[in-house]
């Protein structure tokens, strides 16, 4: 019996690992889908509700972003407010339940840089820059760090010093 058991561990920990990392790419993909038309919007908001087997910090960031991307392709301005606090609120909470994680702080940061100057979402782009650029180097998520790598080189908040820093 604990042969069975040993051997059950050694087949579905990889598998169950591998599913985990597949899930998180794909979340990855839709999201920057998502930001470029509504369809796929609502295809990310839709494969978050299914529960994607990622971390439930990482799972709660992403829905908020989905959340605010709503809020993006809103036309009623009450909704729009609506979306965009719902989904400001589920990203805070993750972010505040592990202040480490660099792509919690990036998904923030991503948000910060891009939010109308009206809604006042823009006082933690320093904090989260900082953050972002002290842990790239720690990454070992190669996809995480390719996908930060290409979003920092274009912003407008980082010097050319810190752009050449993301290697």
């Amino acid at each position: 019996m604990k042969k069975l058991f040993i051997l059950f561990l050694i087949a579905y920990i990889p598998f169950q690992l591998f599913a985990s990392d597949k899930d998180l790419l794909k979340v990855r993909d839709l999201y920057y889908r998502a930001s470029a038309n509504k369809e796929d919007a609502e295809i990310f908001h839709e494969y978050l509700i299914a529960k994607p087997e990622i971390t439930t910090d990482l799972l709660s960031g992403y829905k908020g972003i989905s959340y605010m991307i709503k809020a993006n392709y809103s036309w009623n301005p009450y909704n729009k407010l609506s979306f965009f606090n719902k989904g400001k609120d589920l990203l805070e909470n993750a972010i505040g339940k592990d202040p480490s994680n660099v792509e919690l702080r990036f998904l923030r940061y991503c948000v910060q840089a891009n939010a109308p100057g009206f809604l006042g979402y823009s006082g933690k782009i320093k904090e989260d820059k900082a953050l972002i650029l002290y842990g790239y180097a720690f990454l070992k998520d190669t996809d995480l760090k390719y996908r930060i790598k290409n979003y920092l080189s274009i912003s407008k908040y980082l010097t050319e010093e810190e752009k050449r820093s993301l290697k």
